[in-house]
């Protein structure tokens, strides 16, 4: 399922480029068949099949880059199309300018998120014949329609460019965006240009960056390999011969070791997804320790009375369902309330005061509930809620040293 990212200027022939790859690939992938000795295993698997995924059609025709929201839409449509083929057997170019780096990037991050290779083919027209071939579209186009207003007058046009013209405003305008791309980005590697006198794409070298199969039939693999390190003995360093030697090792394994590995990164690899029920869970447990507080300060309202009641040497020990550590309020604490009352208003346990508590805490400990998106920066299991939260309360009412929280 690879992808090709084809790029230019407006007529810069990216279309005519589309296809001739996609028909010089289907033509190397019949004389790599046919070239398999009887009773080995051919050098791939299967057969890609090959598409063509255009970025403009009659209901969005190229003056969408006339006005943002409609280029956005067209481009929405093209990501569409070229996401619905991407496949384990298929091959899918994408034709059009892709100018917009970010765009590229996207695409780049579609084809890792499929774990499959990418590829961009520079269409390298330059800008005056990309301006002479949008003036020959110009003259054909009003050709046809003096031709259409005129029946009697024939013309044969089976042979010219029947490509839709820009006009000449939005070609400059196009022309000035346009968004090179660059072996210095990681989402622009690797890279082929394709110079507007070249008769054909590097499809050789295309194939084997996308498949790791190597078109070039002529020598076995280990001839290849000598030959690979004669040259680099040659002209090369010992660090870069003995890369070279261990890439030819990894060639003699197999045909599909060229093909480059899929290292996945944050922006293609999806999270892991978090319990739907954990969220729940964390509010169940919290407010538990909540009303066992609330239902321990209408038992015993009063702070002296509870302190003198209490047989823990630092203060006021409530215990709490689901933890295995209790609330600890200590003496000094119990008694800094503006009223006796535990719950009273300004009192030490009132419940607006343990709500505040409890809600900043969920807020502070959410993403790690249910090994969601916490994983690999420490998760918090439902049934270690009710011990976390009891520390946090602990920790903020004073009643555990700082080496025990």
């Amino acid at each position: 399922m690879p992808l090709v990212i084809l790029t230019g200027y407006p007529c810069s022939g990216l279309t005519y480029r589309a296809n001739q790859l996609a028909s010089l690939i289907d033509k190397a992938q019949d004389e790599l068949f046919a070239s398999a000795e009887p009773g080995t295993a051919p050098p791939l698997k299967s057969r890609y099949k090959v598409h063509v995924v255009a970025s403009h059609d009659k209901s969005h025709p190229r003056t969408v880059y006339d006005h943002a929201r409609t280029e956005k839409e067209a481009r929405g449509v093209a990501y569409a199309r070229a996401k619905r083929v991407l496949a384990r057997d298929n091959i899918v170019i994408l034709d059009g300018m892709n100018y917009i780096k970010g765009w590229r990037y996207q695409l780049w991050c579609e084809a890792k998120a499929a774990n499959t290779t990418c590829c961009v083919v520079h269409v390298g027209t330059p800008i005056d014949q990309c301006v002479a071939n949008n003036d020959t579209r110009l003259r054909r186009q009003e050709r046809e329609q003096s031709q259409s207003q005129s029946p009697e007058s024939t013309g044969d046009t089976k042979d010219e460019d029947q490509e839709e013209p820009y006009p000449p405003e939005l070609l400059d305008n196009l022309i000035f965006r346009y968004e090179e791309p660059s072996t210095h980005s990681r989402w622009d590697k690797p890279l082929f240009t394709v110079p507007w006198s070249d008769p054909e794409p590097p499809v050789a070298e295309i194939f084997q960056a996308l498949s790791g199969v190597s078109l070039n039939s002529s020598e076995s693999p280990s001839e290849s390999h000598v030959s690979n390190l004669t040259e680099s003995l040659a002209s090369s360093t010992i660090s870069d011969v003995a890369s070279t030697a261990t890439t030819g090792r990894a060639f003699n394994r197999g045909p599909q070791s060229l093909r480059p590995k899929i290292v996945p990164h944050q922006a293609t690899v999806q999270a892991v997804a978090t319990d739907s029920g954990a969220l729940y869970a964390m509010e169940k447990r919290t407010t538990a320790v909540v009303n066992a507080i609330r239902a321990f300060t209408q038992a015993n309202p009063s702070a002296e009375a509870a302190l003198a009641q209490s047989t823990h040497q630092k203060g006021i020990a409530i215990q709490v369902p689901d933890a295995t550590t209790p609330v600890i309020i200590p003496a000094h604490v119990a008694t800094t309330g503006t009223t006796d009352e535990l719950a009273g208003p300004g009192g030490i346990l009132a419940l607006p005061k343990l709500q505040r508590m409890r809600r900043q805490w969920i807020s502070l400990n959410r993403k790690y509930i249910g090994h969601g998106h916490g994983a690999g920066q420490g998760s918090l299991a439902p049934e270690k809620v009710g011990d976390a939260f009891v520390r946090f309360l602990n920790h903020e009412f004073g009643g555990l040293e700082s080496n025990e929280v």
